[in-house]
C-alpha cells in the first residue's frame, strides 16, 4: 500500500519529518467526510448515513456522482481491512438495484426539511438532476492502513472490472501543533468506473458530442444529428450514457426535460427511439398534446413519465408521454418543424 510521508521545512531549510499519528482517526472520519466528502472524492455529494440495506447492514456513506451514479463508502472503523472490503461489496450488490424512487427517498430522508435531492444536485453540480440514476455504482473503501493481502485483492477485483477502490487517509501533526489530513488512492480513479449497465467498456457519461460519434457507429447518425441540430436553440442538451435529454428553460431559472432520445437503435430497423413528455410540452409550450401525437411518427403509443426528475405531485398524477422511433429523415424534420413553430 502507498504510504505518505510529509515534511515539514524548518524557518532554517532543513526538513524534519512529520510522524503520522495512528490513533483517534477512525472514529472522526466518517462526521468528516460527512461535512466535506471531497477529502476522498471532490466529485461526489453524500446522499445518506448509515443507510439500512435489505441485507440488515448498514452502508456509512451513499453518495452521488454527476452523472447519477452512486458509490458506496465504507470506513475501516474497527474491522480488519478484509472484512470492511468484503462488507462494502456485499452492500454494492444491494445499491445496484436501487430505483429512480429508492434513491429520491434515501436522499430525501438525509437531506432533511423543505432541501430535496433536485435541489441539492443542482446546487452541488450547477446541473439539474438526471433522469436516469444508478446507472451505474461503486465502492470506495477509507482506512488509515491496508494489509498486503486486502491490497492484492482489491487490485483483483479491479482488474477483473468490478469498481472497487481504496483511500488511505492519514493524520498527522506537525512540531507547532497543526493536525494535517493527507489521502492517497490504491488504484488511479479513472481507472475504477463504473459500467454502463448492458456495456463492459464504456464509461457510464458521456458527452453530446460522444453520443453522436456513438449514433454514427449504430447507423443512425443522421437521424441524430438531424434532430440534434434542428432542435438547438429551442432546447439544451444533457448527455447521458446512451440517450440525451433536450432541457427547456422556464421562468426563474428552473430547467425542464421535454424530450430524450437514445444514440444507440433499438429495432431491427434502426430506429431512433424518443420519449416526449406530453404534459411538460403542454405546460411549458403550449403545444396541445393531440398536436404533439400528430407530429410523432405513426408508431408512437403513449408511455409513463410519472418518474421523470422534477415533476410535482400534481404533474406526477396527470404525466402522459409518447415514445416510439424516428426511422426516416423526414420523421424527424417533421417534427423539427413543427417544434420551431411551437417555438415562435
Amino acid at each position: 500500500m502507498q504510504q505518505v510521508r510529509l515534511w515539514e521545512i524548518g524557518p532554517d531549510r532543513k526538513l524534519a519529518e512529520i510522524a503520522p499519528r495512528h490513533s483517534g482517526l477512525e472514529e472522526l472520519l466518517e462526521d468528516w467526510l460527512a461535512s466535506d466528502i471531497s477529502v476522498v472524492d471532490p466529485g461526489l455529494m453524500v446522499i445518506g448515513k448509515q443507510v439500512v440495506t435489505g441485507y440488515h447492514g448498514r452502508i456509512d456513506l451513499l453518495c452521488i456522482e454527476g452523472n447519477g451514479d452512486l458509490v458506496v463508502v465504507e470506513l475501516k472503523r474497527g474491522r480488519t481491512p478484509r472484512e470492511v472490503t468484503a462488507q462494502a461489496l456485499d452492500y454494492a450488490s444491494w445499491v445496484k438495484d436501487l430505483t429512480y424512487d429508492e434513491v429520491v427517498t434515501i436522499a430525501d430522508r438525509y437531506l432533511g426539511g423543505s432541501r430535496k435531492l433536485e435541489e441539492a444536485f443542482r446546487e452541488r453540480f450547477d446541473a439539474e438532476l438526471p433522469e436516469q440514476l444508478n446507472q451505474g455504482h461503486r465502492s470506495l473503501v477509507v482506512a488509515d492502513s491496508m494489509d498486503a493481502s486486502t491490497v492484492r485483492i482489491v487490485r483483483y477485483l479491479a482488474g477483473l472490472g468490478v469498481p472497487i477502490n481504496v483511500a488511505t487517509v492519514q493524520h498527522f501533526r506537525d512540531g507547532g501543533g497543526r493536525e494535517l489530513l493527507a489521502q492517497v488512492y490504491l488504484i488511479e480513479p479513472e481507472e475504477v468506473r463504473p459500467r454502463v449497465r448492458g456495456s463492459s467498456a464504456r464509461s457510464a457519461y458521456r458527452t453530446v458530442n460522444e453520443l453522436q460519434a456513438l449514433a454514427d457507429e449504430s447507423g443512425i447518425g443522421e437521424l441524430y444529428r438531424r434532430l440534434r441540430d434542428g432542435v438547438r436553440g429551442i432546447f439544451t442538451a444533457n448527455a447521458y450514457s446512451r440517450t440525451v435529454g433536450y432541457i427547456r428553460k422556464l421562468d426563474g431559472g428552473r430547467v425542464r426535460t421535454l424530450l430524450l432520445v437514445r444514440a444507440v437503435p433499438e429495432d431491427d430497423e434502426g430506429g431512433m427511439r424518443f420519449t416526449a413528455h406530453a404534459t411538460r410540452f403542454e405546460r411549458h409550450m403550449d403545444v396541445a398534446m393531440a398536436d404533439l401525437r400528430a407530429s410523432l411518427p405513426e408508431n408512437a403509443v403513449q408511455c409513463d413519465v410519472s418518474r421523470w426528475s422534477g415533476s410535482s405531485p400534481e404533474e406526477k398524477e396527470s404525466a402522459l408521454g409518447f415514445e416510439g422511433l424516428f426511422h426516416t429523415v423526414d420523421e424527424v424534420d417533421r417534427f423539427v418543424e413543427n417544434l420551431r413553430s411551437w417555438a415562435k
